[in-house]
């Protein structure tokens, strides 16, 4: 091993032996997870964060974040940004890791696993054995990692509170129906977007992302988000969020924000949609987003 892949994995290790701790429940014998490998369930593995200096007692909402095509649930717990975010809002942040750096979900290439039942099996390891609060978890993703969010609102929105995909939507075929109740679901992507187009596009041997605007219809009806085709045309220069509210659909928060940049993932998105659909804070006070008329 070269000497700078060695010093970079003592550094990653040491992060993860100083972050990663056990859960704070009297007469608890859990164990952290190990600095190396993560935590193991029987279909996979995971990592976790938690805020450091919790009461005894206390139980922590997550970040459940899935990451994109070929990274790591290594690199998601090491991204300063994200987990920054987690100690701002003062959450955990739970990475887990896809198999074979994919995510098998309906449509996807991969066919290693059921992620469905390997999540429940993320969700009842971490909540049994750290401070998480089974109630407070939200999950989010980046590009395939986003789709694998679409996915988990459409097969298991009992299982989180709010979903905030970005940059990846459902792939083809979309599902015919989801499973109640309806989520609820902020998603971002980019208008300039090659690798996951708003539209989609075909890959190889046939397999279709799916198109952002028909995935929303799925989980709102088609007359309740069709005048949003116009969105992307009023999408702002930078980074900046262009977002459209569902509005007349009943249930819960649905939500599509824009920006005029490529195939990436602001950790300020996520924050945001923590702060809109996991707490009380009103609208007013998330920075970076203009919100349009229905």
């Amino acid at each position: 091993m070269a000497a700078a892949a060695r010093i970079a994995l003592a550094v990653l290790t040491t992060l993860a032996t100083a972050t990663i701790v056990p859960a704070q429940e009297p007469g608890s014998s859990a164990q952290p997870c190990p600095a190396e490998g993560g935590c193991s369930v029987a279909g996979g593995s995971y990592r976790i964060l938690i805020p450091p200096g919790g009461r005894p007692g206390q139980r922590y909402g997550a970040i459940v974040y899935f990451h994109g095509y070929q990274g790591s649930a290594a690199e998601t717990i090491a991204d300063d940004a994200l987990a920054g975010v987690a100690r701002r809002l003062g959450v955990a942040l739970i990475a887990p890791e896809g198999l074979g750096r994919s995510w098998s979900f309906p449509g996807s290439p991969s066919r290693r696993r059921d992620e469905f039942a390997f999540v429940g099996q993320v969700l009842d390891d971490a909540t049994r054995r750290f401070p998480v609060d089974p109630q407070r978890l939200m999950a989010s993703g980046f590009s395939q990692g986003g789709s694998m969010v679409w996915y988990l609102a459409c097969r298991m929105p009992a299982r989180f509170a709010a979903f905030a995909p970005i940059a990846g939507a459902f792939w083809e075929p979309l599902p015919q129906a989801c499973e109640g109740p309806r989520p609820k679901l902020i998603h971002v992507h980019g208008t300039s977007d090659t690798t996951i187009p708003l539209a989609g596009r075909m890959l190889r041997q046939g397999i279709r992302q799916g198109d952002v605007f028909r995935s929303l219809s799925v989980f709102a009806g088609g007359s309740c988000t069709a005048a949003w085709a116009d969105l992307p045309g009023r999408a702002v220069p930078g980074t900046a969020l262009t977002c459209r509210l569902a509005s007349h659909c009943g249930g819960a928060r649905l939500e599509l924000c824009l920006h005029d940049g490529g195939h990436f993932a602001d950790a300020a998105w996520v924050e945001r949609a923590w702060r809109l659909m996991m707490t009380d804070e009103p609208a007013s006070r998330t920075a970076g987003a203009v919100l349009t008329s229905p």
